[in-house]
């Protein structure tokens, strides 16, 4: 019997050879990135007050993003909730709403509880979204009201947007203060 030599000699065959190993290395490092942001997720899902879910009280979730320090963080944190959202925002930056980010709010969005010292270009500009909205100048009201406007399945998301002051612990002065008063319900 004679034997048959299938060879493909040339530039094909250096070509597959080539991309045979590539292949290889190429699984190899997606296996490794992948690697690498299941850790930094992780990282992140532990960090306090960064999207924290502080508890879930008669279907309503409730998330701490009280690290929320600009309108960015703002549109990152909707953008990572799923379901409805009634939010606690001090935010007075509205100037600074991009499309994007309007967007963003309009769609995701179903009631604000402005906690803080409102104005009047706030007050305008929720007036605007015409959706659901309350002041409340101390936090623990702020998050009864945000449950009674919520539905089960719901999210109340804190979410200041606003710098952190003076002093180390703000933020987690204000995120504490805020997983205190979802306790109180």
């Amino acid at each position: 019997m004679k034997k048959i030599r299938n060879s493909i000699k040339g530039e094909y065959n250096y070509s597959t050879g080539i991309a045979g190993s590539s292949v290889r290395d190429f699984q190899q490092l997606l296996e490794m990135r992948e690697g690498q942001i299941a850790a930094q997720r992780d990282f992140f899902d532990g960090i306090e007050h960064r999207m924290e879910t502080v508890k879930t009280f008669r279907g309503v979730d409730f998330i701490n993003d009280a690290a929320c320090e600009s309108e960015n963080g703002i549109y990152m944190a909707l953008s990572n909730v799923s379901k409805p959202v009634t939010w606690i925002t001090s935010f007075t930056g509205w100037d600074h709403i991009d499309d994007k980010q309007l967007q963003m709010i309009i769609r995701k969005v179903k009631a604000i509880v402005f906690y803080g010292d409102e104005d009047d270009k706030t007050r305008n500009f929720i007036d605007i979204l015409n959706v659901h909205s309350d002041y409340s100048d101390d936090m623990e009201t702020a998050v009864r009201m945000a449950f009674y406007a919520s539905s089960e399945d719901d999210v109340v998301l804190f979410s200041p947007g606003t710098p952190r002051e003076e002093g180390a612990n703000t933020v987690a002065k204000r995120g504490n203060l805020f997983k205190m008063s979802v306790a109180q319900l």
